[in-house]
């Protein structure tokens, strides 16, 4: 009976919690915007206020309260990848953006190839991009891609908002549970409850703030390709080094051929000449012995 009545309260605490949050206001649900100009002191009691202005002002305050996550690939030709890394990190201070991740590997003679992952305030986001372009000998491409995830956001926060809610109703349920029965069973029932609801709030906070972190800060990965030497080719003319190295290469080239046409000849025809001859040599053989016989026969007699 009385373990009927605890999951009676804990249902009661849960739905009551879920009526609290339906009947408290709407409030917004992203973050502060510093950029909204306040209302007129007489704004409200404008009589000549038509709908479709207050239409607009929501569309526009909708609009400035959007999450995006902005993400991106560069690659971008340079002459001196470490000098354009150390100009690329000083832009970045300036807008307070970093870079995340940095990899450079060497490239051809003397040259490095780098590639970064740099993270930009989103505000300033076409400045910096176009700050960092101008590094560059010339662009090889250049992808962007950008996704809205306020509705994702306006979504976790009212769930949150709901099992906070409910936290608090089985907080004091955990009270009255002490109070009344005192039982162990009970008041662990209860805190177990208590703490899954904890352990969801906390990941929907996580969520929440990744997705604060990735919108106001854009993600972009950058390659640098370093500019490689052009060739020089000098005046056609009599080159005595040039005809010794061709001529080794002739040499070996002859030597590899031979030593290639022996091992095949050693290894594919030699034995299909030996199982040839064998019958011959046999053949020989017995008619040189038959031959001596017949010798010996005439010798005796």
């Amino acid at each position: 009976m009385k373990h009927l009545l605890l999951c009676a309260l804990i249902v009661l605490a849960f739905v009551s919690a879920s009526g609290c949050a339906a009947a408290t206001p709407a409030r917004p649900t992203t973050m502060e915007m510093p950029n909204q100009a306040p209302l007129p002191t007489g704004a409200a009691a404008m009589p000549d206020t038509s709908a479709g202005e207050m239409s607009k002002t929501q569309a526009q305050t909708q609009a400035e309260t959007r999450m995006i996550v902005y993400t991106g690939d560069l690659d971008l030709q340079v002459n001196d990848t470490a000098e354009t890394l150390d100009k690329i990190e000083v832009i970045l201070k300036n807008v307070n953006g970093y870079i995340a991740t940095k990899s450079v590997v060497a490239f051809g003679k003397d040259k490095l190839r780098g590639t970064i992952s740099v993270r930009i305030p989103a505000a300033a986001l076409d400045t910096t991009l176009n700050q960092i372009k101008g590094l560059a000998v010339k662009v090889l491409k250049e992808t962007a891609a950008s996704s809205d995830v306020t509705a994702e956001y306006v979504d976790l926060d009212a769930r949150r908002k709901n099992l906070e809610a409910y936290e608090i109703e089985l907080q004091k349920l955990l009270e009255t549970v002490r109070e009344r029965t005192g039982k162990a069973e009970d008041i662990l029932a209860v805190y177990n409850q208590l703490t899954e609801v904890r352990g969801q709030i906390e990941q929907l906070k996580g969520r929440q703030k990744y997705l604060e972190n990735t919108s106001a800060l854009a993600t972009y990965s950058i390659e640098l390709v370093p500019v490689e030497e052009a060739v020089v080719e000098g005046e056609p003319g009599w080159n005595p080094g040039k005809i010794f190295t061709e001529s080794l290469d002739g040499l070996v080239r002859t030597l590899q051929t031979i030593a290639e046409l022996t091992i095949r000849f050693i290894i594919q025809v030699l034995p299909i000449l030996l199982l040839c001859l064998l019958p011959v040599v046999i053949v020989i053989l017995i008619l040189r012995r038959l031959i001596k016989r017949d010798q010996g026969k005439k010798a005796a007699a």
